[in-house]
């Protein structure tokens, strides 16, 4: 976090400087308490929220004052940033299955770092980075963005960043026990009456390695062993209902489910987000912690980050931003309505009837990651 100074606070007070109506806000702000005031990339669209920033901005996250696109700016978009975390993720989990003497802790808590230091600095291009990213190993991958996830819709519950480094630690080793099983899993289509053992064993099997690694955190190890546990008591390792179940590991099972359902198989495609998100959340009833999937569905937005969408006038668009109406997100048209691709994103405003969203839509194969990346101002 930087503080504000007196000078930058002037220059927002008069539309000077890096923050000016109509521009998207260059860092993610927040009061004297640390809560949020407004995140990076949302547009400054009146004096008056020019001068509640002046007021009751204090500090800011590092961001940037202008959008650069050099290869070492682009390296540090979130797009790229997973890719190496899951490198290190990969290798710490293989040593913690494998009772490696070498592990340590602390690089799991400076990946819980990571994450929240992403998700601070610019939280629509993480959601989006979970959306559209496919690259790497699933079974590590999927660590990844549930943390992501979880960071999101625990600072937004209201969790200290201590509570919330506990529960990224627990998302990203949370399948320790199970890495090789998961990936033959993958290859495969119905589970045999042995693998439903394994995969029932397999938050236990967790734990007991994180002991032996010499995790000591009560929380930590109760949440890697409840996050397939089910409000209605159907899931496992032990049956548990209600708030029975720890409210972090509630929050787990609700990104790993979210997660799962986006997230490509040999056997079927990733549901669109908008499906998944009426699936999980109205389709599957009373397994799920309903107070907790309002919440979730509020932080990540109708249209999260990251998705495509069809607009009225024919335009396939990639959702860039969250908006102030969860219905009514920024995003921008990437495919004529003819099917031809644009030269280069073209800002749409979805509140505007000719532009406002018809339907979701599959992403288009001719869109490319590295043509999007401007998008979020890297």
């Amino acid at each position: 976090m930087i503080k504000l100074g007196d000078e930058l606070r002037e220059k927002i007070r008069q539309g000077d400087g890096d923050v000016r109506l109509g521009q998207a806000l260059p860092w993610t702000v927040f009061d004297v308490e640390g809560r949020l005031l407004m995140r990076k990339g949302v547009v400054v669209e009146s004096p008056v929220q020019l001068a509640l920033l002046a007021e009751h901005a204090v500090y800011r996250t590092a961001g940037k004052v202008a959008p650069t696109h050099t290869v070492e700016e682009r390296r540090k978009a979130p797009f790229f940033v997973i890719g190496e975390m899951m490198g290190r993720l990969n290798t710490l989990l293989g040593a913690i299955a494998t009772k490696h003497p070498d592990f340590s802790i602390e690089q799991v808590k400076q990946l819980s770092v990571s994450i929240q230091t992403m998700c601070a600095e610019d939280a629509d291009a993480a959601l989006a980075a979970v959306h559209l990213d496919r690259e790497g190993k699933y079974t590590i991958r999927h660590l990844i963005h549930t943390a992501l996830l979880v960071e999101l819709v625990a600072y937004r519950l209201g969790y200290t960043p201590d509570d919330r480094h506990r529960i990224i630690c627990a998302s990203l080793t949370a399948n320790v026990g199970m890495l090789e099983l998961q990936e033959r899993l993958l290859q495969q289509g119905a589970i045999t009456p042995e693998q439903r053992q394994d995969i029932n064993r397999h938050p236990e099997e967790s734990v007991a390695l994180l002991r032996q690694s010499g995790v000591e955190d009560e929380t930590w190890l109760e949440i890697v062993l409840q996050h397939h546990e089910r409000m209605d008591g159907s899931g496992y390792p032990r049956g548990l209902q209600g708030d029975e179940i720890h409210e972090s590991a509630r929050i787990l099972a609700l990104a790993d489910i979210y997660h799962a359902k986006i997230s490509d198989r040999i056997y079927r495609a990733g549901m669109l987000p908008t499906h998944a998100l009426r699936q999980v959340f109205v389709g599957q009833g009373k397994d799920i912690d309903q107070n907790l999937a309002k919440v979730f569905i509020k932080e990540l937005g109708v249209y999260p980050p990251g998705g495509f969408v069809r607009l009225a006038n024919g335009e396939l668009a990639v959702v860039t931003h969250r908006g102030h109406d969860a219905t009514s997100p920024r995003v921008a048209s990437v495919i004529t309505p003819r099917g031809a691709p644009y030269p280069r994103p073209l800002p749409r405003d979805t509140a505007n009837k000719e532009c406002a969203i018809r339907e979701t839509a599959v992403r288009d194969g001719s869109v490319l990651l590295t043509d999007l990346l401007p998008l979020w101002g890297y």
